[in-house]
Formats: C-alpha cells, structure tokens, sequence
C-alpha cells in the first residue's frame, strides 16, 4: 500500500475549526465500480446512453429506467464490499471517539453498510426501497420492477411502483443539512466521483468557500496537480486542493491511514495545549490571598 505524508497530500495545518476535527467523505459510483457496480459512463468516459435514470424517462418512458435499475440490482446481488467500502468503515470505527466523520454517498447500493458503515448517508437514496407514485408510500422492494407490480399499500398498480432512488432531475436528499456540516468540515475528501454532477459536484466549493484547507479528489482519472479548470463545467473540479490519481481500492485506504495520523497528531496538539493553558493559570497570583 503506497504511503502518503501530510505534504503529499497538502495538509499543512493542525488547526482545526472546532474542539474535534471534521472530515467529510463524499463517494461516487468509482467507490463501488471494483465490486462490479456499473457507472454511468462508458469506456470514454462519457454518459451512458444506453442507460436511463431519468426523471423525464421515467414518465415518458419508464421500462427504460426500470431496465437501467434491474441492471443494477442485478449486478448488486454478486457484488461484495471491496477494500474501499472497508476502509471507510475501519476508519470511521477506529477514530470516532477522537473525530466527526460525515460519509455521503452518491450510490444507491448497500455495500457500505454490508462493510460495517452503518451510518452512511445515501444522497440519491438505495434501491433497496420501492414508493408508489399514487399514495406515496414506500415500502422494500419485492423483486425487479416492471409493469404491473402492485403497491401493497393502495393496490395501484400499471407503472405506479417505481424505484425510491433519486433520479437525474430529481432533488436529492440532505440538502438541508448538508451545507451545516460542509462549514464545520476541516477536510474533505470526495471518491470515486467525476466532481461534475450537482449539486454534489458544488459541495467541495462549499468546503472552500467556508475555509476547508485540505480537499482532495481520488479517482482513477483524476486531473494531475496544477490543473486549471477550461470550462464553466468544470469550475467545481478546480477547488481541490489535491488530487489523486488510482483505483478506490488502492489510494482510498492509503490516504485513510494518512489522515488517521493526522487525526492523531490534532489531538495531541490540543492535549498539550490544555495542559499548557492548565499550567499557565496555575501560575497566574491568587489575589485573595493578599
């Protein structure tokens, strides 16, 4: 596993914003992908015609994006968390006692809760829960969607049963409380993801605009450092502070470690601190006293 230091990944400061540190991780369909997991892109890096999870396709033409989900669920049901979910789920166990950390996945599998990532947030919601576009209920999904599919809480049935997934047009989920936790965080980090889809793509603007010193990017294609954003588009990708460049797998793990010693050292700096403060008031004269 390639090791990385504070200055390879341009951590400069063991200043923090509040009494604990703050890290949000923000993971993509890259997360998942060496599990098995299709992207929405093709091997050129762009969309995915073929595949539909739209909003508008969903009213127009439906068995489009219900064949795009049945292909996911199936590939789901041979797919096992890989080395990235673990390490996400090992770091947040090892350090939650001396840090907050805040994951937010843009996936709509479960392989970060089969990790042990119990508290994972899924922006564009799982799949593993079906809502009827008649009564509004959701309820877990019994098998593939197709035509047809009956909702067991009003009996409505024809195209009524659809996926709880957020679909392209749709608004995501946490968008209340998201922008909160991006002006506590002191590093963010975002994987497996192209950092161009919004509003997730403008999260690490956030975390700049509201001084987030270090945001790295991890992705096999990621920009090499000193890149310079060309378009509008890609404005988002330009406010990292780091990228790097690897499959999740290889690089995610690696940088967890890194900022678990990091983590270490800001509390240990803060212990000091304390004690130094502790030590000063000590010696401060007892006015009383006279």
């Amino acid at each position: 596993m390639t090791a990385y230091s504070f200055t390879d990944l341009r951590i400069k400061s063991m200043q923090i914003k509040g009494e604990r540190p703050v890290i949000v991780i923000l993971s993509g369909a890259g997360l998942s992908a060496e599990s098995g997991i299709p992207t929405y892109r093709n091997a050129d890096n762009n969309w995915n015609r073929t595949d539909s999870m739209d909003s508008v396709d969903m009213k127009h033409r439906p068995q489009l994006v219900f064949d795009s989900i049945n292909r996911r669920i199936e590939a789901y049901d041979q797919a096992k968390p890989n080395a990235a979910h673990l390490s996400i789920a090992e770091f947040k166990k090892k350090w939650r006692n001396k840090a907050d950390i805040i994951h937010i996945t843009q996936n709509i599998d479960t392989l970060c809760e089969e990790a042990g990532d119990a508290g994972v947030f899924h922006l564009h919601g799982s799949f593993l829960t079906s809502r009827c576009t008649e009564c509004g209920a959701t309820f877990p999904r019994l098998g593939l969607y197709k035509g047809g599919n009956v909702c067991p809480a009003c009996k409505a049935s024809g195209w009524s049963v659809r996926t709880d997934v957020v679909l392209f047009g749709e608004r995501p989920h946490g968008l209340d409380w998201i922008p909160g936790v991006l002006r506590r965080a002191d590093v963010f980090v975002a994987v497996g993801t192209s950092g161009m889809v919004y509003p997730a793509a403008g999260f690490v603007t956030e975390a700049r605009r509201r001084n987030c010193r270090t945001r790295l990017l991890i992705a096999k294609d990621a920009p090499l450092d000193g890149f310079q954003p060309l378009s509008t588009e890609n404005d988002s990708v330009g406010h990292f502070t780091k990228f790097v460049r690897g499959n999740a797998t290889t690089v995610l793990p690696a940088v967890l470690e890194t900022l678990g010693n990091w983590i270490e050292k800001v509390t240990q700096a803060q212990a000091s601190e304390t004690v130094a403060t502790a030590a000063r008031d000590n010696e401060q004269p007892d006015d009383s006293a006279s």
